[in-house]
């Protein structure tokens, strides 16, 4: 999604609001297989704060994993934000160098850099979705996961298997109180 910001940008309006979708994405998550369900949503705000211009953007999408502890098919929706500073020019190292110099004690989450009063969102908000994700997705908080014995889910039913997780320095305490 391109956003324009030539009438923000020439001060006809001090604030410039927006909202869209991004149809669909590609995570590029190599390790995991993440599918999202439903378009991404977005809604957010430019405005003036000073000398800078700032935005607050909502982001919402909902993706489909399966449960890291049970291997059940498991659907979550989030919400994250994405506030900084709007910058013009490339994310290049000059760019970059000149960023660290003109910050002043204030520090922002975020730099958007935009180009020909045009504002490209659709980098920002993949970074700012995978940077979201939870580094595992669980079906349920208090998910059992599978029996590491038998393989039977935890959740469903119960098992017979006997677990005895001993700690391995001090496994020949076992067989000293064992002997009689």
């Amino acid at each position: 999604m391109k956003l324009d910001l030539r009438s923000f940008l020439e001060g006809s309006e001090d604030i410039l609001e927006f909202q869209g979708q991004i149809e669909s994405m590609d995570l590029g998550l190599t390790n995991r297989e993440i599918e999202l369900v439903e378009p991404i949503e977005y809604s957010g705000v430019i405005f003036k704060a000073n000398r800078d211009k700032m935005i607050d953007l909502s982001i919402k999408y909902k993706y489909s994993e399966t449960c890291a502890r049970c291997l059940a098919p498991s659907t979550e929706t989030i919400e994250t934000n994405l506030y900084g500073k709007l910058l013009e020019g490339n994310c290049n190292e000059e760019d970059l160098s000149k960023k660290d110099q003109d910050q002043d004690e204030e520090e922002y989450e975020e730099i958007l850099y935009y180009e020909n009063d045009t504002l490209s969102l659709d980098k920002y908000i993949l970074e700012q979705v995978i940077l979201s994700l939870p580094i595992k997705t669980l079906c349920d908080e208090n998910c059992k996961g599978l029996c590491s014995k038998c393989g039977i889910d935890l959740n469903k039913e119960s098992c017979d298997c006997v677990h005895e997780d001993i700690d391995p320095r001090l496994e020949k305490l076992k067989d000293f109180f064992s002997k009689d």
